[in-house]
């Protein structure tokens, strides 16, 4: 069982003891040499392996695996090694810290400053020359990136995202998808409808970003709806001649809340 008294301790452990889940991906020249001047200095490995307790006097690599290859290559017996809180955020930090893993931002809520260093860090990295930071930055910003729920919309952005760079993206973004909107109002009547009961409902719509309603005012449209002379309609075609904005594809919208 975890110990939580060890944590934070710097302990000298068995390396027999430890086990890794995770391959080291350097190069056998690299563990070789670095072995090589750890047994030259000692057997002393002056940079620790982060490990987490898994049992009695059991443990696993969370971070620092390059040293772990090198102790098993250097074959000591006992390595320097730091005891984390196994909490998932720590483990994160730890492999954030150590260069094993990529810091992410959340591309819904970035501001317009940490959008464009993160361009900058996967333009550098991957040589995106058809990728321009700034104005790339410039187009998420005005684009409706609050509602995405993946990276697809980037791709439509004309700015060098491109589905073939999707993978790059998601290890340095994150996306957090809207929440879903709260029940709709129930069905009402145009004809029979008060002022109110139009404006909840397309307010409900604008509010939420239902249907390209957040275009819509909802006060005007309110307004309209309810003085218009409504006696003679037999259906809800003359909605779109008081509001422009309500084209064929909103109206669809419209008829989930409204009735004639």
């Amino acid at each position: 069982m975890s110990n939580s008294e060890n944590i934070g301790k710097l302990m000298h452990l068995k390396l027999s003891k430890i086990e890794s889940a995770e391959p080291c991906s350097e190069s056998e020249f690299i563990i070789a040499g670095a072995a090589e001047a750890v047994l030259q200095a000692g057997n002393r490995n002056w940079i620790p392996i982060i490990v987490k307790e898994t049992g009695d006097y059991q443990y696993q690599v969370v971070s620092n695996h390059f040293v772990y290859a090198v102790a098993q290559q250097a074959k000591l017996d006992l390595v320097w090694c730091i005891v984390i809180d196994p909490k998932p955020s720590n483990i994160e930090q730890a492999k954030i810290l150590a260069r094993e893993a990529n810091p992410k931002v959340n591309l819904s809520t970035a501001s317009k400053d940490t959008i464009i260093a993160v361009l900058k860090y996967l333009v550098q990295e991957h040589n995106w020359k058809t990728v321009k930071p700034v104005e790339a930055a410039n187009k998420i910003l005005a684009s409706n990136r609050e509602q995405w729920s993946d990276f697809i919309p980037l791709t439509k952005l004309q700015c060098g995202l491109t589905k073939a760079r999707l993978d790059c993206i998601a290890k340095v973004f994150t996306i957090s998808p809207p929440p879903p909107p709260p029940p709709p109002p129930e069905k009402v009547s145009v004809k029979r409808a008060s002022r109110d009961e139009i404006f909840d409902r397309l307010n409900y719509l604008s509010t939420n970003k239902i249907g390209g309603f957040e275009n819509i005012d909802a006060e005007k449209t309110a307004d309209a709806i309810f003085n218009a002379n409504k006696g003679k309609w037999k259906s809800l075609t003359p909605i779109p001649r008081l509001e422009p904005g309500l084209d064929t594809a909103k109206m669809k919208t419209f008829k989930t809340l409204f009735t004639l």
